[in-house]
């Protein structure tokens, strides 16, 4: 039998209630400057831009290394293939000449 032991979580609730109330408060902060100060608006907007052009520069750089990482991994890797098995037609029997015993009925 296992033994389980139940441990409060208050002190991790309390800090995600204070998490809240600080990013609720943040948000607040923003909106106040923006509507308070002159151009603030704008040159967040700008900032936002410049912040979601780098990562969209970043993320196409790590793609585009990705790819040239794969060739030379896949052409190292190489191909493996099994060399001791013949797949000749003609030993290719169908269902019905088996005999297998199903006929293919749910009970």
């Amino acid at each position: 039998m296992t033994q389980t032991e139940r441990k409060g979580t208050g002190s991790s609730a309390l800090l995600m209630v204070l998490a809240g109330i600080a990013i609720v408060a943040l948000v607040g902060l923003i909106v106040y400057a923006a509507l308070n100060i002159d151009n603030l608006l704008e040159n967040l907007v700008l900032i936002g831009l410049v912040v979601l052009a780098a990562i969209i520069i970043i993320v196409v750089v790590v793609y585009l290394l990705m790819i040239i990482l794969a060739i030379p991994y896949y052409a190292a890797k190489g191909e493996s293939y099994q060399t001791n098995v013949d797949y000749d037609l003609d030993d290719v029997e169908s269902v019905k000449e088996r005999g297998g015993g199903d006929d293919g009925k749910k009970d």
